[in-house]
C-alpha cells in the first residue's frame, strides 16, 4: 500500500512540474502556429492546417522542451511502476492543460488527434529516457485516456471498454513489426 501512495505521490508531484511549467508559459498566439515547421519529410495530417490546433500543439512543445518540463516527465516515467498508466495520466493532464490554457479553442473534431500527439510525443520522451515502450503500450494508454475522457463526460464506457478489449494489443507490436521490416519506398 505504502508504494503505490508513493507512485501516487510521485505522479501527482510531476503532474505538479508540468501544471507549473505550462502556467508559467505564455499564452499561445499565432506567432507561435507559425513557429511550428514540418519536418523535412514530415506529412501534413489531417486537422494540422487548423490553426487553433496548430498553436495548441506548439503551446505543449514549447513547455515539454524550452521550458524543460520533458525532464519532469522523463524522471517520472523512469520511476512509474505501469509506464502505461503513467503516460495515459501525463497525457491526459498535458492535454487538459493545453485545453485549458488554449481556452478550448481547439475543434471538437481535432482534440482527439491532439491529445494522440501529445501521448505520441509523451512516449517519445520515456523511450529517451530508458523506458522501454512498444506500440501497444501506446494503444494501451490512448484506451485509458479515451475512457476516462469519456467517464468524465458522465458516458457509461461499459460498453466500449467491452470493444476494446476485444482488440488484443498485441496486434500493434505485429503491425510495427512488419512495418519495420517492409523496405522504404
Amino acid at each position: 500500500m505504502a508504494g503505490l501512495v508513493s507512485s501516487a505521490m510521485g505522479q501527482q508531484t510531476q503532474n505538479r512540474n508540468v501544471e507549473d511549467a505550462m502556467s508559467q508559459a505564455p499564452v499561445p498566439d499565432e506567432g507561435m502556429a507559425k513557429q511550428q515547421e514540418m519536418m523535412p519529410g514530415e506529412e501534413m495530417e489531417e486537422g494540422s492546417d487548423d490553426p487553433n490546433y496548430i498553436q495548441a500543439l506548439a503551446f505543449a512543445m514549447d513547455v515539454l522542451y524550452e521550458k524543460e518540463a520533458a525532464k519532469n516527465v522523463a524522471k517520472s516515467l523512469r520511476g512509474a511502476q505501469d509506464p502505461v498508466e503513467a503516460m495515459a495520466n501525463t497525457a491526459y493532464e498535458i492535454t487538459g492543460i493545453v485545453d485549458e490554457r488554449t481556452e478550448g479553442r481547439v475543434p471538437d473534431e481535432y482534440f482527439a488527434l491532439l491529445a494522440t500527439k501529445i501521448l505520441e510525443e509523451v512516449a517519445d520522451i520515456a523511450e529517451a529516457a530508458g523506458v522501454q515502450i512498444r506500440p501497444a503500450d501506446v494503444a494501451l494508454a490512448l484506451k485509458q485516456m479515451i475512457l476516462r475522457y469519456l467517464g468524465e463526460q458522465g458516458i457509461d464506457t461499459t460498453q466500449l471498454q467491452q470493444a476494446m478489449d476485444q482488440v488484443n494489443p498485441e496486434e500493434f507490436n505485429a503491425m510495427a513489426a512488419n512495418t519495420e521490416e517492409e523496405p522504404a519506398v
